[in-house]
């Protein structure tokens, strides 16, 4: 067996400490002695001689082992349970007795953490004290077992590299640290030793080591190295991956997910993990400039975004949208992290002269004309689209969304409008949907349907566009510079025709409210008519030269507006002023154009580009006999007769009350309406027909009683904006994207926080629990915050529903969906204060009990669990039968699997046969004791005693390990109830009950069991603080304080016999001392 030999030599060392019998005859010597013993040169120095001689047998061993050639037999020796327990007795013996001793005061782990094959155990039971050594010899020879041992650890051979930093490689580190920071006796040499030990460390092992060598007690001069050796692991290769695990492995809540049946294979990153990743990766160690830290960082966290695995990108995501992008010092336009990951991604995805860099570096193909005409190609687009849907999807951040998409939108809308045309379905092109939908939904609003209407044909910049290449990915190239191409007419309508259509979906999809549907048709309705502005105020009438600049505009302006106003008629027809003026301006216009129009005409000139203009145009570029004639709107009576179809909409919408200022409006258009209607109007006869019947639909509604003031009162104009914005919300709250279900949450606030009468309390509240079941944290967060707020402006029904759901008496609600209803019920029996009383008391006092109990019964949970253990019986007997016999586990890790059997056990124990999940009851017990210490004198005798009667009894019947969370939150409720009649004390309560006579023993005699008997250290912890706590109070019940108190008497009253004192007197004169805790 290789290192026989040297494995020999070195358990014959050991064998006075590792044999029992050799142990057992020097009982009295110590370790060191009882190594010396058979040592040359022990009379000089006893320690130096065993450790040395320690430390060259461990040499030995590994260089035997570094020489070997065989792999196999290395890892089948190191295996070997009596050689791995000799190497370990010979790393314990170097580390406890060799670094330990020359260590300064709070440097390394606390000895008491230390665990020793040498002693048996516990490293503190035999262990010598640790030294302020600074003296020559002790710091030679910690050097040289750092030394040794540092080339141990970074051995490229194997050797005992991984045992040792499996075993003692934190106080190696400590050592080093020492040696090269020391004041005073710091030492360059074992700087560089030690850069090149943590250069050849894996970082899995240096978060941990250098975590825990940075405490309370580490010395003020170690501190700053320590500090700054962390800060710069994620500067290392695979640094920001390693943080994000090592982050989420250290969180407690990270460990067990509650509402899994099974534990989680990995840690969970959680929204808490999250938000300390993003302030470990944003901490700039102070080695290095900012700029230079995110450069540096940068390109880990881009591959994690790019990465397959989902966690992973959603923590980068985190980090770069929230950590660095979300700070106004590094995500602000000019600052390092907008350069690093906003800048490069927007010119990506849209060329800017201004912008030069890699992402428009031509490709190198093969074929030359390609490489020209390619600007960037596919996969580096593709990218840049995971990328933003990764920043913008994966967490709701409505500033981050605006400040990304907002200069992309019609890049966006390019290559969906690209897609669609050419019938592509790929993954790609629902990205782009959610990410235009999501900014149309929370950003825009109106403005940003206006800029697509505005810009419908856009398919690129001026010497760029979009084009998809043959695998359907999109790409961006080189407008050719040649004459412009053919237009086909037919197929242009076809395109624009198709682009309203998507248009139109994403305007029905946008659940904007009526407001802005009426405001997104004024603006094109104005377009279409021949307005040149967007305003709605204008005091000069529209002349005929602010027509028609563009017929193709024209015409997609007016197939849009025809569009809308067929399928919203109903919302345009309610904002009937903004339309009525814009008819009023067109029609006067008209009218007071005529003469001059007809000068103009007699003289060759044509005011406006009619039919025959646009035919000439796309007849002349395509060089062909299309007729246009057939889809393109016609002239100046077109454009009059589609005013007329506008008013008549509106007028026959119109409700039967009419306001003031439209009735003003109608009334000014009946002179330009009777001028239309005359004999001798150069209007075709159905037209003018028209104008007088609309001029007689005039005269009815504004004969009509007038409603004045009535519908514009400011109390309407708010319950009109909150159905608005109630309909919005609820629009919001149900969609599939995550960041619009937050905005929609965020509108719901607004009517909560506003107390609007459009909230139906109970179905608002029972919609904010149901949305505590989305997979989202951020939503079911924000869910939990909204029902918070709600149950402070209405307690009374968001309490009666919330303890409904949190009972569950149907069996109707999951595990985690009542956790998180528990959470609410806690805060708001909080924020109840002194109105806990009355029914509010007994509702929620008697919810909890009856949860917290031992007697709940859930019988359709039962009947799941069985339903569950058959199914992995069954699949269980398969792969048994499958294979052979019984399933080996492939998992080495045996540390793995015993905690995973252990986590199991937990959760079997939790979740029971047929009564309440422990989860569930530990949240009942906690809400009882927070209720109790919020308003005793609320709560009652009766519910007072009935809780510690439950406390009681879950502490003496709940005793198995697993159930401790249960007993913990059964304690607190006794420190509650002492904590409230303290506070009833101070205040001058007079209760009517307490704590006292058999109860307060009974109370005394439990607790005290619990403390000499229980397993938890946090639930001894807690019984001795109630205890101390319950003597206090008693002192203070004996003495006597607080406003209104009566004291007690102790049979002294009147003078005392031979002294001029006078109790009485001095208990109303002389103020009291007294010692409280």
């Amino acid at each position: 067996m290789i290192a026989e030999i040297e494995i020999s030599a070195a358990n014959a060392f050991l064998a006075p400490v590792l044999d029992k019998k050799s142990k057992s005859k020097a009982s009295k010597l110590s370790l060191i002695h009882r190594l010396g013993s058979n040592l040359p040169g022990q009379d000089e120095n006893i320690r130096r001689t065993v450790i040395r001689k320690a430390l060259q047998l461990l040499l030995d061993v590994h260089h035997a082992l570094t020489e070997a050639r065989s792999a196999d037999a290395v890892r089948e020796l190191l295996y070997d349970s009596g050689s791995r327990r000799v190497i370990d007795a010979l790393l314990d013996l170097l580390s406890l007795e060799g670094i330990y001793p020359n260590l300064c005061p709070g440097v390394g782990v606390p000895i008491d953490r230390r665990i020793s094959i040498l002693h048996g155990g516990l490293a503190t039971r035999s262990m010598p004290p640790v030294v302020n050594s600074t003296n020559k010899q002790d710091l030679e020879l910690l050097g040289d077992i750092a030394q040794q041992l540092g080339e141990v650890g970074k051995s490229a051979n194997g050797g005992l590299s991984r045992i040792l930093q499996e075993r003692i490689v934190v106080d190696l580190f400590a050592a080093l640290f020492q040696l090269a920071y020391q004041p005073a006796h710091g030492n360059d040499q074992y700087k560089v030793l030690l850069q090149d030990l943590m250069s050849d460390t894996p970082l899995s092992i240096l978060f941990p080591t250098l975590t825990s060598l940075v405490h309370p007690n580490t010395p003020s001069w170690l501190q700053p190295h320590l500090s700054t050796a962390r800060a710069s692991l994620p500067l290392e290769a695979d640094g920001v991956h390693q943080t994000i695990l090592f982050v989420a492995r250290s969180m407690p809540q990270a460990n067990l997910q509650t509402s899994a049946n099974v534990p989680v294979d990995g840690p969970a990153l959680s929204l808490e993990v999250l938000n300390q990743v993003s302030r470990v990766l944003c901490s700039v160690p102070s080695i290095i400039s900012m700029d230079d830290y995110f450069l540096a960082i940068s390109p880990q966290l881009l591959a994690l975004l790019d990465g397959d695995d989902e966690d992973m990108r959603r923590a980068a995501s985190f980090v770069i949208g929230f950590g660095i992008l979300g700070r106004r010092n590094t995500g602000a336009p000019g600052m390092v992290g907008w350069k690093l990951f906003a800048e490069p991604l927007i010119n990506t995805m849209k060329l800017d002269k201004k912008a030069e860099g890699p992402a428009h570096e031509i490709v190198d193909l093969s074929d030359s004309e390609n490489s020209l005409n390619l600007l960037v190609p596919s996969p580096e687009l593709h990218r840049g689209i995971n990328r933003l849907s990764a920043l913008i999807l994966i967490h709701p951040n409505p500033g981050l969304t605006k400040r990304l998409l907002g200069p992309l939108l019609l890049c966006i809308w390019g290559m969906i409008c690209l897609a669609k045309e050419e019938r592509v379905v790929q993954p790609w092109v629902e990205q782009c949907s959610n990410l235009i939908s999501t900014y149309l939904k929370i950003c825009e609003g109106a403005k940003g349907f206006i800029r697509l209407v505005d810009e419908i044909l856009w398919d690129g910049g001026h010497d760029w566009e979009y084009v998809l290449e043959t695998t359907g990915e999109p790409s961006i190239r080189r407008r050719h510079d040649s004459s412009l191409p053919p237009i086909d007419a037919d197929k242009l309508i076809s395109k624009i025709e198709l682009r309203l259509k998507l248009h139109e979906q994403l305007l029905d999809n946008g659940a904007i409210n009526d407001t802005e549907i009426g405001i997104i048709f004024i603006h094109i309705a104005e377009h279409w008519l021949g307005k040149q502005s967007s305003r709605t105020e204008r005091l000069n009438p529209i002349t005929e030269t602010d027509r028609f600049e563009d017929p193709i505009s024209s015409l997609i302006y007016a197939k849009a507006a025809q569009g809308m106003l067929w399928k919203y008629k109903a919302v345009v027809a309610k904002q009937p002023n903004k339309i009525l003026f814009m008819v009023k301006q067109l029609l006067e216009g008209f009218t007071s154009g005529v003469s001059h129009s007809r000068e103009r005409q007699r003289e060759g000139k044509t005011s406006v580009l009619s039919i025959a203009d646009l035919d000439s145009i796309i007849s002349r570029q395509s060089n062909n006999n299309t007729d246009a004639s057939s889809v393109m709107m016609e002239d100046e009576s077109d454009i009059i007769s589609a005013c007329l179809s506008i008013l008549s909409i509106v007028l026959s919408s119109t409700d039967s009350t009419v306001s003031i200022e439209t009735s003003s409006l109608l009334n000014s258009l009946q002179p330009t309406l009777s001028k239309l209607g005359l004999p001798h109007s150069s209007l075709p006869y159905s037209t003018r027909l028209t104008a007088l019947n609309i001029l007689a639909l005039i005269t009815i509604h504004t004969s009509r009683k007038l409603t004045s003031q009535t519908s514009t009162s400011p109390a309407f104009d708010r319950h009109l904006e909150d159905r608005k914005t109630h309909s919005l919300a609820m629009a919001h709250v149900g969609d599939s994207l995550p960041p619009v279900r937050a905005q929609g949450l965020s509108l719901l606030d607004q009517l909560i926080k506003t107390s609007s009468p459009i909230l139906d309390i109970p179905s608002t509240c029972l919609l904010l629990i149901s949305m505590l079941q989305d997979e989202e944290e951020f939503i079911y967060l924000s869910a939990i915050r909204s029902l918070g707020l709600l149950s402070s402006r209405h307690s009374k029904t968001v309490i009666k529903v919330l303890v409904e759901q949190y009972v569950d008496p149907e069996e109707e609600v999951v595990l985690d969906q009542r956790l998180k209803i528990g959470e609410v019920l806690l805060k708001t029996v909080e924020g109840l204060g002194t109105a806990l009383t009355g029914d509010f008391a007994k509702m929620v006092s008697e919810g909890v009990i009856a949860v917290g109990g031992r007697r709940g019964k859930r019988s359709k949970g039962l009947i799941q669990k069985q339903e569950s253990a058959a199914k992995d019986l069954a699949t269980k007997r398969e792969a048994e039968i499958a294979w052979g016999g019984e399933v080996p586990k492939f998992d080495d890790d045996e540390n793995e699997d015993q905690v995973s059997e252990r986590l199991a056990k937990v959760l079997e124990t939790w979740e029971g046969k047929d009564g309440e999940d422990v989860r569930i009851r530990t949240s009942a017990l906690s809400i009882l004791g927070v209720a109790i210490e919020t308003n005793i004198a609320g709560m009652g005798s009766v519910m007072t005693s009935t809780a510690i009667d439950l406390a009681i009894s879950v502490l003496k019947l709940e005793i198995v390990p697993e159930k401790a969370i249960l007993r913990r939150a059964a304690v607190r409720i006794v420190m509650s109830l002492l904590k409230a009649l303290d506070k009833a004390k101070e205040e001058g309560q007079q209760l009517g009950f307490g704590l006292a006579g058999e109860s307060l023993k009974e109370v005394l005699k439990v607790l005290r069991y619990i403390e000499a008997t229980d397993s938890d250290d946090i639930v001894r912890g807690h019984v001795r603080e109630a205890i101390e706590s319950l003597g206090i109070w008693q002192s203070k019940s004996l003495l006597g304080s607080g406003r209104g108190y009566v004291q007690p008497n102790l049979g002294v009253n009147g003078r005392l016999a031979g002294l001029s004192m006078n109790m009485e007197a001095a208990t109303l004169l002389l103020p009291r001392i007294e010692e409280v805790e």
